[in-house]
């Protein structure tokens, strides 16, 4: 295996305390319901990750570089994420009773998260890690683009940078896994596939379903309201969508040649042009 990937001195880049709550400018976003359901729903998914951070650290256990990379900088750094939302969430919209929704989310999701959702080998579990924080940097990234609100531009560009940073370290744990266990490129595809077809799952789709039900009061909720949704979040988000960043953090796993590179990121950026629009 290749050399120790060492995590940053510091343990976190920013706190709850960088950020100026008290400048949030909530009448730029009170009546955006699209921003309402985006930055609600991901508050719940973020501030659930001490439940898939415990199926990870199981399963990789014996790897004391990754489970103390995991529990000591990762989780932190993704539950300041939720707490942070959550805060944007409670001040912006203070009539969402953010508290109670969250708990009805949990109930249902805790029973989704499972260890045998993971993939088959550690270094495609890595991959499909990759693909995560490459959704989630793309996210943000975007949400910090088009948002109206001063403060939430600031927040979601501090949790993008994280999520870059995240990338790289699963990104260093995916190279050193794959060359022990000596995994073809086209088994990479098929992970990276996998996962990328998971990208709006079960946890997106539940946060999404709770916090629909407290505006939406007495409506019925299933895929065809979540397509809808989804419709109307990929049009909102489709021209500050980072395209080219995705393309070229979606194929790095893949480890392609210059000549090969260079041909497949623009058809890849292409493609992605097509979905998020």
């Amino acid at each position: 295996m290749s050399a120790t990937i060492r995590p940053s001195v510091s343990l976190q880049r920013w706190t709850l305390a960088d950020i100026p709550w008290h400048a949030i400018q909530r009448e730029r976003v009170a009546r955006d319901k699209e921003l309402f359901h985006m930055v609600s729903a991901a508050s719940f998914v973020e501030i659930t990750t001490h439940l898939y951070t415990r199926n990870l650290i199981e399963y990789f256990d014996g790897d004391a570089e990754v489970t103390d990379w995991l529990e000591q900088h990762w989780l932190h750094e993704e539950l300041q994420h939720g707490e942070a939302l959550k805060r944007y969430v409670q001040i912006a919209w203070p009539e969402f009773d953010w508290e109670r929704t969250y708990r009805d989310y949990l109930r249902e999701y805790s029973t989704c998260c499972k260890l045998e959702a993971l993939e088959a080998t550690r270094s495609m579990e890595m991959a499909a890690r990759c693909v995560v924080e490459m959704g989630t940097a793309s996210y943000y990234t975007a949400l910090s683009r088009l948002s109206p609100e001063p403060v939430l531009n600031v927040l979601t560009r501090h949790i993008r940078e994280d999520e870059v940073r995240h990338y790289k370290y699963f990104y260093g744990y995916f190279r050193r896994y794959r060359a022990a266990e000596g995994s073809g490129r086209t088994r990479v595809l098929q992970a990276l596939w996998h996962r990328l077809k998971m990208i709006d799952g079960e946890d997106a789709y539940i946060a999404l379903k709770h916090v629909y039900a407290v505006s939406h009061p007495g409506e019925p909720f299933d895929s065809r309201v979540y397509r809808k949704l989804q419709k109307r979040f990929r049009h909102l988000v489709g021209g500050h969508f980072p395209h080219q960043m995705s393309a070229k953090m979606l194929l790095k796993p893949l480890e392609l040649g210059p000549r090969a590179q260079h041909i497949a990121t623009p058809i890849l950026e292409t493609l992605l042009r097509r979905l998020v629009a």
